[in-house]
């Protein structure tokens, strides 16, 4: 069976994409757009300038415990703590549960040793000094 158009002058298989045979014939479905020169001009859209409001800083603050039962056993301290600073990090460096809800209503919890080494940097490096966003 011949699948050919009848007035087709390329060979089967053949088309307008560099020989690569597809379903596309051997007609170019692309239209060219119009040159500038007559074409209207669309108009451009709206653009609506939003004024952002000046960040929020919070003050951060950070507690290292060895394991989550220290922390617990800390729980006085976490609360007076936590009334000083916006966020306070419970670091804790066991590997363990990071939403333990009696630490979790104290600070954020950031439990394992890649954690702790990221926080121990940033007392270092003085982060935990000044507000941040």
């Amino acid at each position: 069976m011949n699948n050919r158009r009848p007035h087709s002058d390329r060979p089967q298989g053949s088309s307008d994409r560099g020989g690569q045979s597809g379903s596309g014939g051997g007609r170019n479905r692309r239209r060219r757009r119009p040159s500038q020169d007559g074409q209207r001009q669309r108009p451009e859209p709206a653009v609506e300038q939003v004024r952002r409001a000046p960040p929020v800083l919070k003050r951060y603050g950070v507690v290292f415990y060895d394991n989550h039962s220290q922390a617990r056993e800390d729980s006085p301290r976490l609360l007076e703590l936590q009334k000083q600073f916006d966020q306070l990090n419970i670091v804790i460096k066991a590997e363990g549960h990071m939403d333990d809800p009696e630490l979790v209503k104290y600070g954020k919890v950031f439990a394992g040793e890649a954690w702790h080494l990221i926080h121990k940097r940033r007392e270092t490096d003085g982060w935990y000094q000044e507000p941040h966003e």
